[in-house]
């Protein structure tokens, strides 16, 4: 029995119980959302991802949930140079589009991608752009965890973030306070 399991047991719910809770509970979790691209032979992939999450900054690191059915994952295994790139507010349709909406073939489409010295490619006008060697792997699930060290950075733009909740994309806007202190936030559901 694994730990959602016992856990369910422990609490009196059945297992589809927990997995449905489970589901409605994430959809309340706002996350900012990223996509993620590398390299292969001879085509590049990407996908959606919301499962990023800093590591450390010693060394510098992030991690990456990436179901195990995915084209990203078959190079991230490889042991592939990947990007991590922070959409801005205006990129909803291109997470659509890596989350799906295209065939792999047609995503790189969309956006304003660049490739430089064999670096997976990169959005020009995403947040940042955290360029990552595969570091470490961790199986659970239908997922695999990558740890990715980060060997490089680049920054642009202001700071309005793409963040995803109860499946839609809203934007944080910084605005300055009455007082001058604390900048506020307003959310602005796109």
């Amino acid at each position: 029995m694994n730990r959602v399991q016992d856990n369910a047991a422990v609490l009196g719910e059945s297992q589809e119980d927990v997995v449905s809770d489970f589901k409605a509970a994430m959809r309340r979790f706002a996350v900012s959302v990223s996509i993620v691209t590398i390299s292969g032979e001879t085509t590049h992939s990407g996908m959606t991802a919301t499962a990023v999450s800093s590591v450390s900054v010693q060394p510098p690191s992030l991690l990456v949930c990436v179901n195990r059915s995915t084209r990203v994952h078959v190079e991230l295994q490889r042991g592939r140079t990947f990007c991590v790139n922070f959409l801005s507010h205006d990129h909803s349709a291109l997470s659509g589009a890596f989350g799906g909406r295209l065939s792999a073939e047609d995503r790189f489409s969309l956006g304003a991608w660049a490739v430089e010295d064999g670096q997976p490619p990169y959005l020009r006008d995403a947040q940042a752009n955290l360029f990552c060697t595969v570091d470490a792997t961790f199986e659970y699930g239908s997922h695999t965890i990558f740890i990715g060290r980060v060997g490089s950075v680049r920054l642009s733009g202001v700071l309005r973030p793409l963040v995803y909740a109860d499946g839609r994309y809203f934007s944080i806007v910084a605005r300055e306070s009455a007082e001058g202190v604390l900048p506020e936030m307003d959310l602005t559901w796109l």
